[in-house]
């Protein structure tokens, strides 16, 4: 029986399993050591949650502290605090600052520091050195404390560091998770950037600031007028390179064996990710499983995201995020629609409608996520971070929590996804080269009001004499029978056609919304498939239909919900312009596409003339 527990970042850290990184490394490591010479710097960290921000700091915390004595001096002294320590209390917070930087800078020193946090004994410790400035901030702090001015003491305790230093050395301030400090209590938000504003502008300090919400800690440095003072440093996952490294000292500490061809796939079914890569090793470890192939890796992936550690992470995460049931299941379920639906939302407006229900608690939502680092506001357009484990998990709370589908099933699902596309080589055929251009062509026009005729190839001819397309341009602004379409921010891939792959396999799916109201009851899907063959016939048109009944009756769609369109090439057979009609399905020649390049300034892909001809 083993017991696992976890004690802090600071804590828990193993410089031994820390591997890449070396760009980011690099460039803070100047900025800390030009510290040195009066030369300071800020920089914003910022990325998904787990992906390894702390770990840079700790990692350049030790760096830092190992260099050589010959060194010359000052020295640099790393100072690494986390705000998500303490999350309500100004009084709290300043107590706890003013002792942990006491506690590291006596570490520091060499001296040994008392066995519990007694602010008075190491103020004792550094008046003995020297640092006499240690008394005053203390008394302060009393008097503020007593007085119940949490603001003021905030003020004291953030202020004493950047009163230390010397010729012996000087102190270099790591911030982590600063997101946390908007949930004081009482304390206006940003007022933690107020109190270092001087220290920053003064450009004598390296401030490294850390956190999974860049909207609310950019926010806050815009309001102070610090925007422009910090560097910004994105951190995403490893270097494939340095992922495969770090799988080898867990492994050997676990006494697992796992080939190198299962170590690169497992390390990008986890999206290079250091805590996913820790916590898969450990679900290893824990079932004591053998992973002899590709098929057994997919297995245990699938399980622990459906019921192991990967879950448990995830499932954690949201409880933590959203306490109240209703307003998790709403949060997942909008996420779920678009990381693995691929909605394509990028607008406040368009999120808030997706969501649905009370706008206000649906800006609530976005802002909680934003908080969390699963979402980036950058002014008027939104982001949401690609995490292949997250969107695997969010997969699963739907279909278990929404549609009770049991874990077993679910995890079989992910595994034949995964195991379908895998080691397919995603080349560009004539099918796909189109896609694109369609692809592009939606993402420029507004799909607001579009003649009918652009849609409908059956009665086209017959209702201009058998004139083609070209030719009636002039007169075609003026055409009154016009159709209303969803308004497409952009467009997003959908499954493609091959062998062994998923059973909804259109070559584009959007999205939208009708009469440019963002509602669920006015949300449309839209499948489009693209036929290169040379004649369309009703059994292709039939079994694009049936492929859509599955994909309204797997999604739930209403009646009108799903928009039905086949872009094809060459003739059709008339039964097959009879059997869309029928059905619902809009049909556009190739050529017609013409127009649209045009007025957008698109140049269309002309086909590759075969051989002979």
């Amino acid at each position: 029986m083993r017991l696992l527990w976890s004690q802090g970042a600071a804590i828990s850290f193993r410089p031994a399993e820390f591997f890449g990184r070396e760009e980011e490394l690099s460039a803070l490591r100047r900025v800390c050591l030009e510290g040195g010479a009066g030369i300071g710097a800020s920089v914003l960290i910022y990325g998904p949650p787990n992906i390894g921000k702390s770990s840079i700091l700790l990692k350049l915390k030790a760096d830092l502290a190992a260099l050589p004595e010959g060194s010359p001096l000052p020295r640099p002294f790393p100072f690494y605090f986390s705000f998500s320590k303490i999350l309500s209390h100004p009084l709290a917070l300043s107590q706890q600052f003013f002792q942990d930087y006491l506690w590291q800078l006596l570490a520091f020193l060499g001296e040994p520091p008392p066995a519990g946090f007694d602010p008075e004994a190491m103020c004792e410790s550094l008046g003995i050195r020297g640092y006499v400035e240690c008394r005053d901030f203390l008394a302060a702090h009393r008097r503020y404390t007593n007085a119940g001015d949490g603001l003021s003491a905030l003020a004291n305790a953030v202020s004493y560091p950047f009163t230390t230093g010397g010729k012996d050395f000087y102190p270099v301030f790591l911030f982590d998770d600063f997101q946390y400090t908007i949930k004081l209590q009482n304390i206006p938000e940003g007022a933690i950037f107020s109190i270092l504003r001087p220290f920053i502008k003064s450009g004598h300090f390296p401030i490294i600031v850390s956190g999974s919400s860049p909207g609310h800690v950019s926010s806050s440095l815009k309001r102070e007028g610090l925007y422009g003072s910090f560097q910004l440093i994105e951190v995403g996952g490893l270097s494939p390179e340095a992922s495969l490294q770090a799988w080898g000292p867990m492994f050997e500490r676990r006494g697992i064996h796992l080939s190198e061809p299962l170590r690169s796939r497992a390390s990008a079914r986890l999206g290079n990710v250091p805590i996913y890569q820790r916590m898969f090793a450990e679900e290893i470890s824990f079932r004591n499983a053998q992973i002899p192939d590709m098929v057994g890796l997919e297995n245990l992936y699938a399980l622990s995201v459906t019921e192991g550690k990967l879950n448990r992470y995830w499932r954690e995460f949201f409880e933590n995020a959203f306490p109240v049931r209703t307003v998790r299941v709403r949060a997942i379920r909008f996420l779920k629609r678009v990381l693995c639906d691929r909605f394509p939302i990028d607008t406040f407006e368009g999120a808030i409608a997706l969501i649905g229900g009370d706008p206000e608690e649906g800006g609530a939502i976005l802002s909680v996520l934003e908080f969390k680092g699963l979402l980036k506001s950058d002014f008027e357009s939104l982001q949401f971070v690609e995490d292949p484990v997250l969107v695997d998990f969010l997969f699963w709370a739907f279909e278990r929590g929404m549609l009770g589908k049991s874990s077993s099933q679910v995890a079989a699902a992910i595994v034949q996804g995964k195991i379908a596309r895998a080691g397919l080589e995603a080349s560009w055929s004539e099918r796909e080269k189109r896609a694109e251009v369609v692809k592009e062509m939606m993402r420029k026009w507004d799909c607001r009001e579009v003649p009918a005729l652009l849609f409908d190839f059956g009665t086209f001819r017959d209702r201009f004499g058998g004139k083609g397309l070209l030719e009636v341009v002039i007169g075609l602004e003026r055409e009154e029978e016009t159709v209303r379409l969803p308004k497409i921010s952009s467009v997003s891939t959908g499954y493609r056609t091959r062998r062994g792959g998923t059973r909804f396999d259109f070559d584009l799916v959007a999205y939208g919304f009708r009469e440019s109201h963002f509602s669920e009851e006015n949300l449309v899907l839209w499948a489009v498939d693209l036929a290169v063959e040379r004649s369309l016939s009703p059994a292709m048109l039939e079994h694009f239909e049936n492929r859509c009944r599955l994909l309204s009756l797997e999604k739930g769609l209403r009646p009108g919900q799903l928009e039905k369109w086949i872009l094809f090439e060459g003739s059709i057979d008339p039964a097959a312009v009879e059997y869309a009609a029928r059905n619902g399905i809009r049909l556009t020649h190739r050529s017609q596409l013409r127009l649209f390049l045009n007025r957008f300034d698109m140049e269309e892909t002309e086909p590759t003339p075969e051989p002979g001809k």
